[in-house]
């Protein structure tokens, strides 16, 4: 059975870093695989930063559930 997670605005960057954990990985290292994978350049910092104060693009939150192997997926309520 796979797991499911519903994700909250409030507490996104909680909410990533903990999806993070379950994968016996980092932010530092989660950003790293993004930056390598879709050959960004941004920092762990601007990562954290985007999660916090929840300016990231749609984009950016599914490279984080591809780096994760999680996919978004919207259902209606």
């Amino acid at each position: 059975m796979k797991k499911e997670y519903k994700i909250e605005k409030e507490d996104l960057k909680s909410q990533v870093k903990f999806l993070a954990s379950l994968k016996g990985t980092t932010l530092k290292d989660l950003k790293e695989e993004i930056n390598k994978r879709y050959k960004k350049t941004d920092s762990v910092r601007n990562l954290s930063n985007k999660l916090r104060t929840k300016t990231f693009r749609v984009s950016e939150l599914i490279e984080i559930a591809e780096i994760l192997e999680y996919e978004l997926i919207l259902r209606e309520k």
